[in-house]
């Protein structure tokens, strides 16, 4: 994105308030960060999103604005520190929710790119030696590891033919098109992202987000409250994801049967949950504890809560220091992706591999599925005739290609589920070092039914600076600071909620998909006893000082000063509303669902959609509810039952 004169100096100024120069601390502008959060802008698509972000670069700066916020006739870039500091909490504060999302999304860019940005020239950042971060691991010589999968990059516009066109190579396209190429059928997956496999991937998180999580991992809800993570590239979600593969839970399978879709309940979806986990090689061998993970074991047996060991897809995991950074893609191949286990099949059995190309329409003609248009990241136009389409774009981009597509179902878009999760962290006396170690290897439900089968499931996971941050409040740079120093001694509860009310998707002008999404007050309340109980474990694990992620700084110093009552009591008076506190969804469900009926869901308990023949659904979208699990494995199960269904219909 291009900044005028007038907007750069006005993101300067925002920048280096977050994260001024001091005490052997680089500013933000030392390291580029204005820069990159413009450059950053780019992977948005969405042109209502950059209107919006230069409006309030252009009203930043002026008289007008700090009066409005601080109450003094004077230019931001006047304003001393500690007035600019409370022009910033003026708007995570702000009773309007816009603010508080311009705040959030803010103080996300500004602190994601502060921690993972080298110095400028390429040198390491000074922020590392400042928080005791060694920095991604290192790989050695990795230039001479050749990639095994053959896929075509469009170079011209380019014409095709298939039986079966997959759009999206996740894990519901990757099973789906592993099924059905089985079966004897030409098929095609066409995928938005690139390929990258182990020797693309150094643990580095900027170049990872980059490469490999949609719009660079920036993604968001519309207002900001829930950071979206979904993977972009060949294998999806499955190659960043950290491994934890949990069967569909027997009473989500009652109830997504009781929805109108009878065989979860059935023999014929449990033989594909053991056809998943089979091919995935889903274990419980590869599950050593580490420093960070005995702290959540020690505070949940100290309670007497339920704590096992996590099942992972992963082969020759090497449960420590590498393993931390699989966020980024598994450097030696451990994990069991749709790239490496169905996708390879596919191919082998003479599936064809379009990748850096995104869909933009399904072509239907006399009301069947007959082709996809697409356009190739160089700009060259792809086009695709086949007999069937299968959608398995994710539940974000799925509903969105439907709809433009001309589908006009109800259901397409609504009903998105997003399992929220945060941390609640706490510091210890002893060095942890939670950036190493298995990114998850136990697990607690405890809480997991608290009204009927909604509640929280309590995990943790490696906390690289980036991901530290995402969770970490900003009331001024000192304290935050403070914090990060901490970080080595700093474990990360993560509660994760079954949602149960949900929120949707809609498109812009341009086609572009846009999420909407607010906690209800029934799903509030479980994630606020989730944040308490959270609390309760560390506290019970030995943890000095607690806080929340709210924006409000909501903390206590367990035997020292305030309380688990006193924590509580700051929550709600921080609030739970949007933009109140830092959520985040890897999980993304719904919108497309399974169903018996066009006027209760978007396609038949096949996966074919209500008013498009030919036209199939199978990915994460297709949940009726959310899971309340990782999905990962639920997701290949339905399309591998799915596709079994189509491969022997046509």
């Amino acid at each position: 994105m291009k900044l005028t004169p007038r907007q750069q100096h006005s993101l300067q100024l925002i920048c280096d308030t977050f994260a001024p120069a001091e005490d052997g601390w680089p500013s933000a502008s030392e390291l580029g960060v204005p820069q990159a959060i413009a450059d950053a802008m780019d992977f948005n698509p969405r042109r209502g999103d950059h209107k919006q972000f230069l409006q309030l670069l252009n009203f930043w700066d002026s008289q007008l604005h700090s009066m409005i916020s601080v109450a003094r006739a004077s230019r931001f870039s006047t304003l001393p520190e500690d007035a600019r500091v409370r022009v910033l909490l003026s708007w995570a504060e702000s009773s309007l929710g816009r603010r508080r999302a311009a705040f959030q999304a803010l103080r996300k860019a500004v602190s994601y790119l502060y921690v993972m940005l080298p110095r400028l020239g390429g040198a390491r950042t000074p922020v590392w030696d400042k928080i005791g971060y060694p920095g991604p691991p290192n790989l050695g010589d990795r230039s001479c590891s050749s990639r095994e999968l053959t896929t075509l990059v469009p170079q011209q516009d380019t014409k095709l033919s298939c039986e079966i066109c997959v759009i999206g190579s996740g894990a519901g396209g990757g099973t789906a098109a592993a099924v059905l190429a089985a079966a004897g059928k030409d098929v095609i997956i066409l995928e938005a992202g690139g390929y990258y496999d182990d020797a693309d991937f150094d643990g580095a998180e900027l170049a990872g987000y980059r490469r490999l999580y949609t719009e660079g991992g920036s993604a968001a809800t519309d207002d900001h409250s829930v950071g979206l993570l979904a993977g972009q590239c060949l294998g999806g979600g499955t190659v960043v994801n950290y491994t934890t593969s949990f069967r569909t839970p027997d009473d989500i399978r009652a109830e997504w049967a009781a929805s109108g879709v009878p065989w979860f309940t059935r023999n014929e979806y449990t033989s594909s949950l053991d056809a998943v986990c089979a091919r995935l090689s889903v274990n419980n061998h590869h599950n050593r504890i580490s420093a960070r993970e005995q702290i959540l074991d020690r505070g949940l047996r100290a309670l007497g809560w339920h704590v096992d060991a996590m099942p992972r897809n992963v082969i020759g995991c090497d449960q420590g220091k590498i393993c931390g950074y699989c966020g980024a893609g598994c450097a030696l191949g451990a994990k069991q992706s749709v790239t490496k286990t169905w996708i390879a099949d596919a191919q082998k059995n003479r599936a064809r591999i379009v990748t850096e190309t995104r869909a933009q329409k399904i072509r239907i003609e006399g009301g069947r599925a007959t082709g996809v248009e697409a356009v190739s990241k160089s700009g060259h136009r792809v086009s695709i005739t086949c007999k069937f389409v299968v959608v398995a774009c994710g539940a974000i981009h799925t509903p969105a290609l439907l709809r433009r597509s001309g589908l006009r179902n109800e259901h397409i878009g609504k009903h998105l589920h997003l399992h929220p999760v945060s941390n609640v962290n706490g510091v210890f006396d002893e060095e942890i070092r939670p950036w190493e170690g298995t990114m998850q290897a136990i697990y607690s439900d405890e809480h997991r039914s608290m009204t009927g089968n909604f509640g929280v499931k309590y995990e943790t996971t490696a906390l690289q600076p980036v991901i530290a941050v995402a969770a970490l409040p900003w009331r001024n740079p000192q304290q935050h600071r403070h914090f990060l120093e901490r970080l080595p001694n700093t474990v990360g509860i993560g509660v994760l909620l079954r949602d149960r009310d949900g929120g949707r998707v809609t498109i812009d002008r341009e086609g572009h998909p846009v999420a909407h999404y607010a906690l209800s007050r029934f799903d509030r309340a479980h994630l606020r006893r989730g944040f308490i109980s959270a609390a309760r474990i560390l506290e019970a694990a030995g943890a000095r000082h607690i806080f929340s992620p709210h924006a409000t700084w909501c903390a206590y110093e367990p035997g020292l000063s305030g309380s688990t009552e006193s924590f509580t009591q700051a929550m709600d008076s921080a609030g739970w509303d949007s933009g109140r506190l830092a959520l985040f969804s890897f999980h993304i469900m719904g919108t497309a669902r399974l169903g018996s009926s066009p006027q209760t869901s978007a396609t038949n308990p096949d996966g074919e959609t209500w008013e498009v023949r030919n036209l199939f659904v199978m990915d994460g979208s297709s949940f009726p509810s959310a899971s309340g699990v990782n999905p990962m494995i639920t997701i290949e199960a339905i399309a591998h039952r799915n596709t079994l269904a189509l491969a022997a219909r046509t």
